[in-house]
């Protein structure tokens, strides 16, 4: 199994169905999308412009629950992001590592590698 650390991903599809496409593997890897930040549309609003530019931050509930009841401080981490950006023509997907991230708090390596697991499932779809 492919680790997440330093994982980017070059998408065979556009920027649009790129982002389409990962936001479906969210839901159906048993993750959601909390939020959603378009860079692109927030550059147009001080007259920049740029390619497709946008962060999906996506968790669960129930992984949350576990975060608090584990070790309240990493609270902090979640959600975790999807970064889907073009760049010379071509789309760009890269994801936090979780177990990184998580493997500062006691307790919560299961948890990084288990999210990493599901990461590594949803960039899949654009591979």
């Amino acid at each position: 199994m492919m680790e997440m650390k330093g994982k980017e991903i070059v998408s065979r599809l556009p920027f649009a169905e790129t982002v389409e496409h990962l936001r479906k593997a969210v839901e159906e890897n048993g993750l959601k999308v909390v939020s959603a930040i378009d860079a692109q549309q927030n550059l147009k609003k001080i007259g920049l412009q740029s390619g497709g530019n946008q962060i999906l931050e996506v968790f669960n509930p129930r992984l949350a629950a576990e975060v608090f009841q584990t070790d309240l401080r990493a609270g902090i981490v979640p959600p975790i992001r999807i970064y889907i950006y073009e760049d010379k023509g071509r789309t760009h997907v890269t994801a936090q590592n979780a177990s990184s991230l998580f493997s500062e708090y006691n307790g919560l390596e299961d948890l990084g590698k288990k999210v990493d697991e599901m990461l590594l499932s949803i960039l899949k779809v654009i591979e």
